[in-house]
């Protein structure tokens, strides 16, 4: 008797000890990304208001402070100025290209192999392209988002700054895919991966979260359908299954069918708060466009209708 009544008690608490764990979780990955949106107001008022640039694959890219490649929010010289670093392992140390910042508070807990889970959306960063250089100057003119002509995002959104309009509405990080697998192995040997420099800047902005046809692997810039042990969340195999730049399994988790249109995720938005959206909040299934309860900037309805016509 007494064994079955244990054997019925650990039935009763087990799946509420999983809850508890699992939402112990989810508010870890919240206070995450509330400290990192904190430290990037800090550097807002450090600079005038703007938000770290998003300057990446040029050659003519060059940090002033070490002569590294690239200028990124997540950059040692950047937001790393604010935070503590702990998984240095994106970069081996005689890269070219600019070190970053890894693990505590950059990561979720319910992203498997993760060492950097968020990232900024393109439309926040102050400056996102790279003009032509001038080398009678030797000057390389830079271009907030959506400004460049010749840029895919010309006129795809609006950037803005710490002082936009619909501040809570507007994201300043997101969750986002580990695509870039690191260049040191941890102290077991294995691959850690990191986010892209940015998400939103390809697609429409419903298509952004997975809307209507999505957006496709090839406008996830990484290394993780290159050949090597690929992440424990993103099959190679599956890559036409990926449509979304926002990863939907970590809320709740799961470890099948990632890619998949299922779950919620967490966004940290301009006024500070941060706060987790079901998939099916984000976009109309539909029409897939956005529902404009989160947005990517301050016009992507004016986009969406532009691109697509009024609403019926």
């Amino acid at each position: 008797v007494v064994i079955a009544i244990i054997a019925l008690l650990i039935g009763i608490l087990l799946p509420a000890l999983g809850a508890a764990r699992q939402s112990a979780k989810d508010m870890l990955c919240k206070s995450n990304m509330r400290q990192l949106s904190a430290a990037t107001m800090v550097y807002a008022y450090d600079f005038k208001g703007k938000f770290p640039p998003v300057l990446s694959k040029d050659r003519y890219v060059i940090d002033p402070k070490n002569d590294k490649l690239n200028m990124i929010w997540y950059d040692v010289n950047r937001i790393g100025q604010y935070l503590p670093q702990e998984d240095y392992r994106n970069l081996a140390w005689d890269n070219e290209i600019n070190p970053t910042i890894g693990g505590t508070v950059v990561r979720c807990p319910n992203h498997p192999e993760g060492a950097r889970s968020y990232t900024l959306n393109h439309w926040a960063a102050s400056a996102a392209e790279v003009g032509e250089p001038n080398f009678s100057t030797g000057t390389v003119p830079y271009y907030k988002p959506g400004t460049y002509p010749d840029s895919d995002s010309y006129q795809m959104g609006q950037a803005f700054d710490s002082a936009a309009d619909r501040s809570s509405s507007l994201i300043l990080y997101a969750e986002a895919w580990g695509s870039w697998g690191s260049e040191v192995d941890n102290d077991a040997g294995e691959t850690t991966w990191f986010t892209a420099g940015s998400v939103g800047s390809s697609g429409l902005p419903g298509e952004r979260f997975g809307g209507g046809t999505g957006i496709n692997a090839d406008s996830m810039s990484g290394n993780w359908d290159d050949g090597r042990d690929p992440p424990a969340d993103m099959d190679p195999n599956r890559a036409d299954d990926l449509k979304s730049y926002i990863p939907y399994y970590r809320h709740p988790n799961r470890r099948n069918d990632t890619f998949d249109l299922e779950g919620g995720a967490n966004f940290a938005f301009v006024d500070g708060h941060v706060e987790d959206y079901d998939v099916q909040d984000l976009f109309n299934a539909g029409t897939g466009r956005s529902t404009y309860e989160v947005l990517w900037s301050t016009n992507d309805q004016r986009v969406e209708t532009r691109e697509l016509g009024p609403e019926s």
